[in-house]
């Protein structure tokens, strides 16, 4: 589910011509007290056997479409339309005081607190570099203020040895747990060819790069996730010799 405010790209990554927000419609639905299973199935995109997407808001001037209240109805349905619900939001999760208040008002970040508000489990994502690990301190300790009690699942996303000066892992989990008290800290490398390979043809990752080390990164964090054993991951086949 793409639940991003400030433009939602999922759609787009997965090759989807979408003119027709997926979240959009089944928001509007449950204002209306209309929205029920098999109209949230129908607005869901299948994009593989076992995954449906529903796609977000592409422009970031129609943030107002996601009100808090219509979204606590999708997301409890998509509870039973699916085995595993996983919520893309925004960044931001700044309040306007002058409408905390006011439950009626919109508020720009909304979609977000209340999705978050909601999760069994939070993922909080960062990038590999001394800018992104910045912005990932700050913005854990602005998930603390937002949603108290919170206990983010910590991912460092793109990981490399030349953005990080020595043992990449070994300093970024050092920064984490001096600047935000941060311990266990799950890691996806840089494949800047597998995962550009994907979003060229519009294609899941496991369809375009199935050898990826991306995948299989995401993969055993879905398995950990999920409570599941793993898979071992797929190796890259050897040439035919003549």
């Amino acid at each position: 589910m793409d639940a991003d405010v400030y433009g939602g790209v999922v759609a787009q990554v997965l090759g989807l011509l979408d003119e027709a927000p997926g979240i959009a419609a089944a928001a509007r639905l449950a204002n209306a007290g209309t929205l029920d299973l098999p109209a949230l199935a129908g607005l869901a995109r299948t994009v593989a056997p076992d995954l449906r997407v529903l796609s977000g808001v592409a422009r970031a001037d129609r943030w107002p479409e996601l009100r808090p209240a219509a979204l606590e109805v999708v997301l409890e349905l998509a509870r039973s339309l699916a085995a595993t619900t996983v919520v893309d939001c925004s960044f931001a999760l700044e309040q306007d005081e002058e409408l905390v208040y006011d439950t009626a008002a919109p508020r720009r970040n909304g979609a977000t607190l209340t999705v978050l508000a909601a999760a069994d489990t939070v993922l909080a994502v960062g990038t590999a570099d001394p800018v992104g690990l910045q912005r990932l301190v700050r913005g854990l300790g602005e998930l603390k203020e937002a949603v108290p009690g919170v206990e983010p699942l910590v991912v460092v996303n793109r990981l490399r040895g030349t953005a990080v000066p020595g043992d990449a892992r070994a300093e970024v989990r050092a920064a984490l747990s001096r600047y935000a008290g941060v311990e266990q800290v799950r890691f996806v490398p840089l494949d800047v060819a597998g995962v550009d390979r994907a979003v060229a043809t519009g294609r899941l990752l496991g369809e375009a790069a199935p050898t990826s080390p991306v995948r299989t990164a995401l993969a055993a964090l879905a398995a950990e996730l999920a409570g599941v054993p793993a898979a071992p991951p797929r190796r890259r086949r050897a040439l035919a010799r003549r």
